[in-house]
């Protein structure tokens, strides 16, 4: 496989779904290399990839292979981002199969995003049940390979909406209970670090901590919250402000790294 900065992982009836790379220095860092995948945010509607390159390549610095993923965003006539979270299943499942080829460990996969990038980054760890009903329609493309797992090893989510059952939305409840990452986590949940800015009226606050809450009722691993006092919705991003939100997000996410053994 080509060592590129961009790679087709998908093809849809109409276009070509692309991972975008930062790569560590292979003189640096020898080895199969943890990876983060980010998916951009943008209401599931709009948004680009580059909004989440400024972190890959911060992470490239320190040993980690850094991708931003490319997903069918909604059109006109949609009402839920199925194909969105198709591609983002599909996108860790091509990172894992792949692992060997790309310089990843297939074991120290993560998954991020920031506010419907940070949605579907969740959706990746949802564990499916064939026989369990899907009233808003498969969340798997029928065309992956399900032997391969979607599951990240570990979760970083940015303002992400985590439960959408509680939003009023012309969508019957059950569909939005089904895309709700706060309602299907389980005793295995990867270790998850969540980032949310305390003043953020697109996303509440509160979701963060019922979602904390939620994994350690279910027999999960510790939720890492940290609140960004004040602090609105895109907080994080690098080109807001004077950029003291992106460096002190991207501290907290290298610590975790850390933390997880995933990095020295």
């Amino acid at each position: 496989m080509p060592r590129s900065e961009e790679l087709i992982y998908k093809t849809t009836s109409n276009t070509r779904l692309r991972l975008h790379f930062a790569w560590p220095s292979e003189q640096r860092f020898t080895g199969p290399r943890p990876c983060v995948v980010f998916f951009h945010g943008g209401g599931w509607r709009t948004g680009q990839p580059k909004q989440f390159m400024t972190f890959a390549e911060r992470l490239a610095e320190v040993g980690v292979v850094g991708i931003s993923a490319q997903y069918r965003l909604m059109r006109d006539g949609d009402v839920l981002p199925m194909g969105a979270i198709q591609d983002a299943r599909s996108a860790l499942r091509f990172v894992r199969a792949k692992a060997a080829q790309l310089g990843c460990d297939p074991n120290r996969i993560a998954a991020g995003g920031g506010s419907s990038g940070g949605h579907l980054a969740a959706m990746t760890a949802v564990l499916v049940d064939p026989k369990a009903p899907a009233p808003a329609g498969a969340i798997d493309d029928p065309a992956d390979d399900l032997g391969v797992s979607a599951r990240p090893n570990a979760l970083f989510l940015m303002n992400a909406p985590l439960n959408l059952e509680r939003y009023e939305r012309p969508v019957p409840v059950d569909q939005r209970r089904q895309l709700s990452p706060a309602l299907r986590v389980d005793a295995q949940w990867p270790p998850t670090w969540v980032f949310h800015g305390t003043a953020d009226k697109l996303v509440p606050f509160a979701q963060a901590g019922d979602f904390r809450d939620r994994v350690k009722a279910a027999g999960g691993p510790e939720v890492v919250v940290q609140g960004f006092n004040g602090r609105g919705h895109g907080f994080f991003n690098a080109n807001r402000g004077g950029g003291e939100d992106f460096e002190a997000t991207l501290a907290t996410l290298t610590a975790a790294l850390k933390k997880l053994g995933w990095i020295g």
